[in-house]
């Protein structure tokens, strides 16, 4: 499970039910953010796990079920009372009201390299789990590329 300190309390973003598969170039996009002064430490520490873990692959060759950046997602809290669509985004293009949420949230960070139909578990700043299920992938811009 991945993890970060943040004064003294370790947020969980990840049931990991297999490794993370991230693009070459989204980890690439992903060290550049990491970089810019208004990223936390707890960011960096998301961001140092995802680099860990995952297992990366060139763009053309990622399946099409796994969360991309950019990809646009349907989840369903697991007790199934809320469902949400989400793109993946780059923390500048993020708007949470729009459903675009920003790679470097709880939430986001957990999504980053999961399939459909994988569960995953973030802390929210609220400080309650919530559990989602990737119900559907409406749109990876990597398999985009493929279609007739």
């Amino acid at each position: 499970m991945l993890s970060a300190k943040n004064n003294s309390v370790t947020v969980m973003t990840r049931d990991l039910e297999g490794q993370p598969v991230v693009s070459e170039s989204d980890m690439e996009r992903l060290r550049e953010c990491a970089r810019l002064l208004n990223v936390s430490s707890t960011e960096r520490a998301f961001l140092d796990a995802v680099e860990a873990t995952a297992l990366f692959v060139d763009s053309a060759e990622m399946p099409p079920d796994v969360v991309t950046m950019n990809t646009t997602v349907e989840c369903t809290t697991s007790d199934g009372t809320d469902t949400h669509e989400w793109t993946l985004v780059y923390p500048r293009e993020a708007d949470y009201q729009r459903g675009r949420l920003s790679v470097l949230s709880p939430t986001g960070i957990a999504l980053l390299g999961a399939r459909c139909g994988q569960v995953i578990m973030c802390l929210p700043p609220s400080g309650v789990p919530v559990h989602y299920v990737i119900e559907k992938i409406l749109l990876q811009p990597e398999s985009r590329r493929f279609s007739g």
